[in-house]
């Protein structure tokens, strides 16, 4: 029989457990297949979704990878999952495309492996939006730079990040050079999930830290070193330290979910750069007493930086834009929802009335 502890159950998500209505029993989800997810419980079981889970809640909060849950078993042995207890650490952005709406990766994760490919794939912009999202969700990030053999030179990588202070670790998925270093960061019990691009070697690093075969592997395009999905679906994996492994499809295009205050917490010297200017609605540009152009100038904030947060910056204020016009609208459709509802009873009241007489 499977202990809950081993996979993460702890003081907080038993406080959860008596703070909400229950029907069944716990479990966590660790593979999540669209239509049916598999739970821990402590039993194996492939459950589906209630009707009201399935159809009427919001999909934010359908189970995920990582999740508890509330399960129910019936007298013919079918598992049915009710509702999913509140979250944390979890890894979001905002859907693909032009939509807007909040999409959850991974629930309940506490350490996140953001990792990138030493090729011409590299991208600093593309990691600090990853470390973004985690420090809005208290994750613990941890840098993987994958792939050694493609480059001669690891140290020119290493040197472009150094600033941002946060643990550095060199890899070689094909041999397993590192990976030791990796799985040192998973304590027993806690929820690791491998975050990247697409080509670059997720899930060849997840079979050497398995120790098997157990996520399907392709070989990167050499022409501009992008790769395909090798991971079809979300899936928790028991490492043998005793600690969790999430492993994803990758991650092609990551809109962020958050806010500007949010943003300004993980710039924190942009933000205090910003606070010194003169004016309050200073452009950054050809202002007077510009604090941050000044930096610039001098080569005390570097330019690509400031960049990136000026992208990150517009991303989210445009996302707001929208949630409010979305909450708006919602806002709306529920008045008249109410209207419609309140006349009805008047009308109802009315034809009875008429009824008696």
């Amino acid at each position: 029989m499977i202990s809950l502890q081993n996979f993460g159950w702890n003081d907080y998500f038993a406080q959860q457990w008596q703070d909400v209505q229950v029907a069944g029993v716990p479990a966590r989800v660790v593979a999540d297949f669209g239509t049916s997810v598999r739970l821990v419980t402590p039993e194996v079981v492939t459950a589906e979704l209630s009707g009201k889970l399935a159809h009427y809640t919001n999909r934010e909060h359908a189970p995920k990878v990582g999740d508890w849950v509330d399960v129910t078993i019936t007298d013919n042995g079918n598992a049915v999952v009710t509702q999913t207890l509140p979250r944390r650490g979890e890894i979001a952005r905002n859907v693909a495309g032009k939509r807007t709406r909040k999409q959850i990766i991974a629930a309940n994760v506490d350490i996140a492996f953001v990792i990138l490919a030493m090729d011409d794939d590299f991208s600093i912009e593309r990691l600090q939006r990853f470390l973004y999202q985690l420090s809005v969700n208290h994750v613990e990030p941890v840098i993987v730079l994958n792939k050694a053999d493609k480059t001669d030179d690891v140290d020119s990588f290493i040197q472009q990040i150094k600033s941002l202070q946060l643990p550095i670790i060199v890899t070689n998925g094909l041999t397993g050079d590192g990976v030791q270093d990796i799985i040192d960061h998973i304590r027993p019990a806690a929820t690791a999930i491998l975050l990247g691009s697409s080509g670059v070697g997720k899930s060849t690093l997840t079979n050497k830290l398995l120790g098997r075969e157990a996520q399907a592997t392709q070989e990167v395009r050499e022409s501009d070193s992008s790769g395909r999905h090798t991971t079809v679906h979300r899936e928790l994996f028991m490492l043998p330290n005793g600690g969790m492994l999430i492993d994803s499809p990758g991650i092609r295009e990551l809109q962020l979910w958050g806010t500007e205050q949010e943003l300004d917490e993980k710039f924190d010297d942009i933000y205090q750069l910003i606070a010194q200017c003169k004016f309050a609605s200073c452009k950054h540009r050809t202002d007077e007493g510009c604090a941050v152009r000044a930096a610039l100038n001098n080569e005390t904030l570097d330019e690509g930086h400031f960049e990136r947060y000026k992208k990150m910056k517009k991303e989210l204020v445009t996302l707001k834009k929208r949630n409010d016009a979305n909450e708006k609208y919602k806002n709306k459709r529920s008045k008249k929802k109410l209207a419609r509802s309140a006349k009805d009873v008047i009308r109802s009241e009315r034809d009875s009335n008429r009824i008696r007489v």
